[in-house]
């Protein structure tokens, strides 16, 4: 099984992303399609058995195209995007040279003009010379897409407006040109409704252009070449373990692990956080961020293709190609709308011709209610919000992966939390140090930390750890001359060690001591034994810090009435301690992953946050999981939303962005309805002329995207 994305060409309303929708997901080799309108885009989940070819056979037996988005047809697609939108605006051009006369004469005939000029176009001759090409050629698209969707048993946008503008256009050309029946000339409402839908369609594609602009600042982030130790490569060229120099002001082009040097970087691209970071030897950079005061040399760990910016665009394409449940329903509408506007069309006819007895009047009646019912903005209500909101959580340092989330972030009721580098740091700190009597007893004889780790038994410790990458090692930092080591060697899952002066010691675990046949001390602490082959010598305590913000949080979710439960692999002490710093409403203690995951699964609506691997199955499991970036891929990868900064208070900022990005939704289809529900009686009753008609249905479009472009603009409030 595998997933591909395809770029949709041709389609124009939520009807024909049904048509698409629904003729991929018959086939068997197909397992899911989700066609997105806005993006244009379809992602395909498919058996390894069906190519790429067969699948845009599929797109184009339907009547539509289909281009692989992949980056070898990146030129490619780029190339479609820029005649589309070339073609948009020179037939909208075309169209308003050839109908702008017809509409200047019509309105100085309503106030009185009759100049010769305003006489000789309104010659039935004259009308029918300049309206045929806006029919038949810019208004040909009109009639292809109407083709495709009939012989597809469907209707979309494109039947409406060919069958409402052919109407028009034809009973003008029999009343007028070949009947002579001056009051029946109307081709200035075809050629206006074919005008005002092609303007509506090239606002609408500059308007979706700009709901994308959190990818594109995205990829413009980028460098395009960096510097080696010999030389300058282009940013393709450079290759995973390759040693890079970052100047101050630059972008650093790829993530990277710093070797040498310390600087500052604006990581607010990533974050959302206008405070730089200071970053040091062994601290990952990463792409996108920019080095504000210092250079530094570093060793690429992730190539182009797997870099942050890399993963942050796909999450979002991914994220902006789902589909909420929320658009189901109009989904449903949409399927049935059409048919059910042409009904009331052909009724909104026979009742006007029977009641007036004019054929005209019904013509014209019927026509209004064709072309106002296009139903455009439902077809974009949930998309262009899902793009906003999307861009809006990415500005503020959250990726939001499954646009579902938005959706079920108001249902959540719970939140769960791991411990380590969830609600603490990750980062150890040592408290204490320790020595031990013969019988294995604490004593302290030393009265300050700086006084115990100014002692022998300390030293011999930090001689041994110093040949550790254990996160527990890094943490011991001691100021001075180091022994020298002698057969050194590392035990896995232990510890180490190695003889000093002829000596040998040590350091580790409490296993690697029951291994040498010594007792411990009972600890609820995190500690490192210091022992020779005889007797233990010392401890060294330690304990994770809380992250800063990590109390606010938790206040700030009880106050929305959110539950917060921590679930934690550690001791019950060690979870008792951190519920009486941040006051959690409940602790679980010495669960195992799948104790975490099985938790998570019988609680309904429920939000696991976390980082490690060992989080990953209870993220899943989760309504919405949300992983901490500082954390393990596979828990990104298992996650709904991933905040990259690793700052708790983002799960606040999530539930801001949800509940706006919803309610932009909802406000959406307000308008998309409204439009409808207002306009259609309008138009069937003679009070809204096709041309209005047409003006509402693009502006219905068009406020539907404008208004989910504000929610880019939008300020969300961070618990600090």
């Amino acid at each position: 099984m595998r997933s591909q994305s395809f770029v949709i060409t041709g389609m124009t309303c939520a009807n024909c992303v049904n048509t698409v929708s629904k003729t991929l997901n018959q086939s068997d080799k197909i397992m899911e399609a989700t066609v997105n309108l806005a993006t244009e885009k379809a992602k395909i989940v498919a058996d390894d058995n069906i190519s790429d070819q067969e699948i845009i056979n599929l797109v184009e037996k339907a009547g539509y195209g289909a281009i692989v988005n992949d980056k070898a047809h990146q030129e490619k697609i780029a190339r479609q995007a820029a005649k589309k939108a070339r073609n948009l605006a020179l037939s909208f051009w075309i169209a308003l040279i050839l109908t702008l006369p017809l509409v200047v004469a019509m309105f100085a005939d309503i106030f009185g003009v009759h100049a010769n000029w305003v006489m000789f176009l309104h010659e039935p001759i004259v009308q029918l010379i300049l309206a045929t090409p806006v029919q038949f050629v810019i208004g040909w698209r009109f009639y292809v897409g109407a083709y495709h969707a009939l012989r597809n048993k469907s209707a979309n946008m494109d039947v409406l407006v060919a069958l409402g503008t052919s109407v028009a256009y034809f009973s003008s050309l029999i009343l007028a040109v070949f009947m002579s029946q001056s009051n029946a000339l109307n081709f200035e409402s075809s050629m206006v409704i074919i005008t005002l839908v092609v303007m509506g369609k090239l606002l609408e594609h500059n308007a979706k252009e700009k709901t994308t602009q959190a990818i594109t600042g995205l990829m413009s982030s980028r460098a395009t070449f960096v510097h080696t130790e010999s030389t300058d490569l282009a940013i393709e060229e450079v290759q995973m373990g390759q040693v890079i120099r970052i100047l101050p002001g630059e972008k650093v082009p790829l993530d990277a692990m710093i070797l040498s040097g310390k600087a500052s970087f604006d990581e607010s691209i990533l974050t959302g956080e206008a405070l730089p970071v200071v970053k040091m030897v062994d601290e990952v950079i990463f792409e996108g961020t920019i080095n504000l005061d210092g250079e530094v040399k570093a060793v690429v760990v992730h190539d182009l293709n797997d870099s942050t910016i890399s993963r942050m665009v796909e999450m979002m394409s991914e994220a902006q190609g789902s589909k909420p449940n929320i658009q189901k329903l109009a989904d449903k509408i949409s399927g049935i709308f059409v048919p059910v506007v042409l009904v009331i069309a052909l009724i909104t006819f026979i009742a006007t011709w029977a009641v007036s007895g004019i054929l005209l009047t019904a013509i014209m009646h019927s026509v209004a209610v064709l072309v106002i019912a296009c139903p455009c903005a439902l077809g974009l209500a949930t998309p262009t919000a899902i793009i906003s909101g999307t861009g809006l959580a990415a500005k503020n340092g959250l990726l939001i992966k499954n646009a579902n989330a938005l959706e079920l972030a108001g249902l959540v009721k719970t939140v769960f939390f791991d411990k380590t580098g969830t609600i603490t740091t990750g980062e150890f700190e040592l408290t204490d140090f320790k020595l031990l009597t013969e019988s294995e007893k604490v004593t302290d004889s030393f009265n300050s930390i700086e006084e115990k780790m100014a002692s022998d038994e300390f030293k011999l410790l930090a001689s041994l750890e110093a040949h550790s990458n254990h996160p527990l090692a890094k943490s011991l930092k001691f100021q001075g001359d180091l022994y020298e080591l002698t057969d050194l060697s590392e035990l896995a899952g232990r510890g180490l060690s190695a003889k000093i002066n002829g000596q040998e010691y040590f350091a580790g675990n409490d296993k690697l001591m029951t291994d040498l046949n010594l007792s411990v001390p009972e600890t609820d602490d995190t500690v490192i034994y210091l022992a020779n082959k005889e007797k233990l010598l010392a401890m060294a305590v330690f304990s994770s810090s809380l992250k800063d913000d990590a109390l606010k949080t938790i206040q700030t979710l009880q106050k929305r009435g959110l539950k917060t439960v921590m679930l934690t692999g550690d001791n019950e002490n060690s979870a008792a301690k951190i519920q009486k710093l941040v006051h959690l409403d409940e602790v679980k203690s010495g669960l195992r992953p799948e104790e975490k995951a099985e938790i998570v699964q019988n609680s309904p609506n429920s939000m696991m946050v976390g980082d490690g691997i060992n989080d990953a199955i209870a993220l899943a499991s989760a309504t919405v999981g949300l992983a901490m970036a500082t954390g393990s891929d596979i828990a990104m990868e298992a996650g709904d939303v991933t905040v990259t900064s690793g700052q708790l208070h983002k799960i606040s900022t999530f539930f801001e962005v949800a509940k706006k990005t919803i309610s932009k939704i909802k406000q959406n289809y307000f308008w998309a309805f409204v439009y409808n529900v207002i306009g259609i009686p309008l138009a069937a009753f003679g009070l809204l002329n096709p041309m209005l008609a047409a003006a509402a249905m693009s502006l219905s479009s068009v406020s539907v995207i404008l208004n989910s472009l504000l929610l880019t603009k939008t300020k969300i409030k961070n618990v600090e």
